[in-house]
């Protein structure tokens, strides 16, 4: 997923990426976001589907 905001220089752009092991322990990593409110509005979105699959229980 490639995020460009209005606090870059015109034509930069971040990358968010999530990335995890196949083999345990399932360590999730969460790597650039544009904005804290993006990073967290996305580990929330992560956090409820894993929930929602039994994956976690929160």
């Amino acid at each position: 997923v490639i995020m460009a905001a209005g606090g870059f220089v015109q034509g930069s752009s971040i990358e968010l990426s999530a990335d995890g092991p196949i083999k345990p322990p399932y360590t999730a990593f969460l790597q650039g976001g544009v904005t804290y409110d993006h990073v967290k509005i996305a580990l929330m979105y992560a956090l409820e589907k894993l929930d929602s699959d039994g994956i976690i229980s929160i």
